[in-house]
This record gives structure tokens, C-alpha cells and sequence, in this order.
């Protein structure tokens, strides 16, 4: 079978887990990465084919700007793969977001994933994941929602994923990753910023207005001469990495037949 992926990823960990995730169930992939990217035009995915989309979770729901670009996709009754990727605390309202908003473009959810990466602004929680226990995890899931891709999905019941409507409402702590000393000034974060939050002039600055610290700038750099820091950063890290040290696993959900 044909499949799309459609993955909003900033640290790069939610297209790996979705690029696997994919390839476990088909050979044909084509993928579309919507990070920092918006379709001019909307994309119809046909009913005989399956659409994957991965999201990371910020503040507990999925990123704004790809809400929208997703909205782009439009199905047929296509049968898609809901993934939330999330840093160890917890992925709130996210996935149930995430599988109303293919639901409402036409997309029957066949199954839905949370997985666990290492968080992009505390990085001690999560730290070294997904890892060999999760991918194995991720294969498990692959495999059980193919089972359902072979049986028909006419009959299948709306599936049910934990979380609440009306969705949470994101909060936010005033901390933006900034350029230390050792900043080069090579424009690599300002091409790569999702949401142009860093300016050519002052690459070592943000734009806090428009920054939603997704953490792109920090992996991209290639003199690892950008992070979050500051003394509120450093009181947030302190209390988080105790809050959520403990190790959560992936949760899956799939459509069940009547």
C-alpha cells in the first residue's frame, strides 16, 4: 500500500519515529515534511491509500502553525495513523486533537500512538529517547494497525483516545534559547527557525513575540553555541527534571470492529 507521512518535527525525533513507523508497514513511502513548509494548494490523499501524520506535543496540544498546515491534507474516507510524540510528561489533549482534526478533513483514524523523545527544552527528561525498548514499541504498533488495514474499515467503530474537549489551553514560562559566545553568526538556525523567530542581524537574539521553542535552533547549530539558559531557565530545569524523572511508556489505541 501507498503511504504519506505528514510529520511536523523541529528536533527531527517525531519524522524518525513516523519514517520508521512507515516503513514497517509499506515500502512505498512518500514523505511530506511540513515544519517549515505550507502546502499552497490542498493535498487529497485517495481511500486506497494511508496517511501517517506525526506531531510533537507543546503544552500539551499540537504546534498552531501545524494545525494549519495539516489542514492542508484532505481524505476520502482515507484511513490514517494519528502520532503524538511527547518529552516524558505527558501528551494532554494532543492525540485527541490531532485525531479530530484528520476526522473533520475527511480521514478515518484507525489507530493512534503516544511516544516518548527526549524533551526539547529539558533534555534531562527523556534523555536517550526513543529508545531500543521504544522502537521495539513502535513496531508493535505498525504491526497491529496493519491487522486493521487488512480487514474492512467500513465496519470499523470511531476509535476512543484519552483527553478532553474543549481542549486545554497551552501555558507558557518565559524562557527562549539565545546564542552564547561561541555563536559564529553562520545563519544556519535563521534558515531553519519554523516560525523566522531569529533575524540575519542579530542571530544570537530571538524574536520572543514569535518564538515557540521548539528547540530547532539548538540542534541545528554546528558549534552547539545555542541552548536555553538564564536563572529562571535553570529554577524551571531544576523543578521539572524531579517532577518527571520517572520513565512513561508509549500508549496505543486502535478502531475496534462491532
Amino acid at each position: 500500500m501507498k503511504i504519506t507521512t505528514v510529520y511536523f518535527s523541529a528536533t527531527y525525533t517525531t519524522h524518525r519515529i513516523v519514517s520508521h513507523l512507515a516503513k514497517r508497514l509499506s515500502e512505498e513511502v512518500i514523505e511530506c515534511d511540513i515544519t517549515n513548509n505550507t502546502p499552497t494548494k490542498e493535498i487529497v490523499i485517495p481511500k486506497e491509500e494511508v496517511l501517517v501524520v506525526g506531531i510533537p506535543v507543546y503544552a500539551g496540544r499540537v504546534p498552531e502553525m501545524a494545525v494549519e498546515r495539516i489542514r492542508r491534507f484532505k481524505g476520502e474516507g482515507t484511513p490514517a495513523i494519528a502520532v503524538a510524540v511527547y518529552g516524558n510528561r505527558d501528551y494532554d489533549d494532543a492525540l485527541l486533537e490531532l485525531s479530530d482534526l484528520l476526522s473533520d478533513n475527511g480521514f478515518q483514524v484507525i489507530s493512534a500512538g503516544a511516544f516518548i523523545a527526549q524533551h526539547s527544552i529539558f533534555p534531562k527528561v527523556g534523555a536517550h529517547r526513543p529508545d531500543a525498548e521504544d522502537y521495539h514499541q513502535i513496531n508493535v504498533f505498525a504491526d497491529e494497525s496493519n491487522k486493521i488495514l487488512n480487514k474492512h474499515l467500513e465496519k470499523l467503530l470511531p476509535i476512543h483516545i484519552p483527553g478532553n474537549r474543549p481542549y486545554k489551553i497551552p501555558g507558557s514560562i518565559p524562557i527562549f534559547p539565545s546564542g552564547t559566545k561561541s555563536c559564529k553568526e553562520c545563519g544556519k538556525c535563521v534558515q531553519l527557525c519554523p516560525v523566522g523567530a531569529i533575524s540575519k542581524e542579530h542571530p544570537k537574539d530571538v524574536d520572543e513575540t514569535k518564538c515557540i521553542k521548539c528547540g530547532r535552533c539548538i540542534v541545528v547549530c554546528p558549534t552547539q553555541s545555542r541552548k536555553f539558559q538564564g536563572m529562571v531557565y535553570t529554577m524551571a530545569a531544576m523543578k521539572f527534571n524531579l517532577a518527571y524523572k520517572e520513565r512513561r511508556e508509549p500508549e496505543m489505541f486502535f478502531a475496534r470492529y462491532n
